[in-house]
């Protein structure tokens, strides 16, 4: 379709000078051609007429937000039932945390008298504790770059990624212990933090509840007016809401053009 609007790509919007609206209206004009496509609305969600909508994770409309939401940081647990022996290791990305009876080079942790010690004096090296600092692990060593540690009950030392992100599920996490394990040979559960991108405007208000699945109609192109439209506070400035479906996938065609 060829158009006098400088933004006719699919999933474009933006807006120009050249058209004004003369009134609070939510179309500026027939161009791209008005369409639209039905989809299932998330259980528990109210949508009002003209809210701006993006799908979730199980591909269900809800409230597009230009927030950077849903992030989680990856995990794992290293168990010790007893003090540990000499010379074994704790291996956590390319750290390499050694048992020993008095800490003398970077990275060695002191084996405490009880497993209760051992731990804490693991949790002290990882998180660089400057407490421990040259008694309890190694003068040289240096807070670890992507972790932190906590106790999370008696002899488990709990992992966090100092980020959000499916980055930190590559953080390896091993042991030459007798009397250690970890949960999983790497941290695990780091998920990415993403926004709901915009995919259109919904024709109609509607709220849902968790037992009858509903459908509304979407409007999947066409150009709008940002003032008509219904937006999640995250698009809290005009910029944000003419950029709003920027990127959005096929069949997305939505031009927003402010009244001026």
């Amino acid at each position: 379709m060829t158009t006098n609007i400088p933004y006719d790509k699919v999933g474009i919007a933006d807006f120009d000078t050249t058209d004004i609206f003369s009134q609070v209206e939510l179309f500026n004009s027939t161009i791209p051609d008005i369409t639209t496509e039905d989809f299932e609305v998330a259980a528990n969600t109210t949508l009002k007429t003209y809210a701006v909508v993006g799908l979730n994770a199980a591909g269900k409309l809800v409230m597009a937000t230009d927030d950077v939401v849903g992030g989680a940081r990856a995990t794992n647990a290293l168990t010790l039932t007893a003090v540990g022996t000499a010379n074994e290791t704790v291996t956590i990305g390319s750290t390499v945390y050694k048992l020993v009876a008095a800490p003398a080079a970077g990275y060695d942790v002191k084996i405490g008298a009880t497993t209760a010690e051992t731990t804490a004096n693991l949790i002290a090296a990882i998180n660089g504790d400057p407490a421990g600092l040259g008694t309890l692990y190694g003068a040289a060593t240096v807070e670890h770059p992507s972790v932190e540690a906590r106790l999370n009950a008696a002899g488990v030392i709990g992992l966090v990624a100092d980020v959000p992100g499916t980055a930190g599920n590559a953080i390896a996490t091993t042991e030459t212990s007798a009397v250690g394990s970890f949960a999983t040979t790497t941290m695990t559960g780091g998920l990415d933090a993403v926004g709901i991108q915009a995919i259109g405007v919904a024709v109609a208000g509607i709220v849902t509840d968790g037992a009858n699945p509903k459908r509304i109609p979407v409007y999947r192109s066409g150009n709008f007016n940002p003032a008509a439209l219904v937006w999640d506070p995250s698009f809290d400035t005009l910029a944000k809401q003419c950029a709003a479906f920027r990127g959005a996938p096929t069949p997305t065609n939505i031009i927003i053009r402010p009244r001026l």
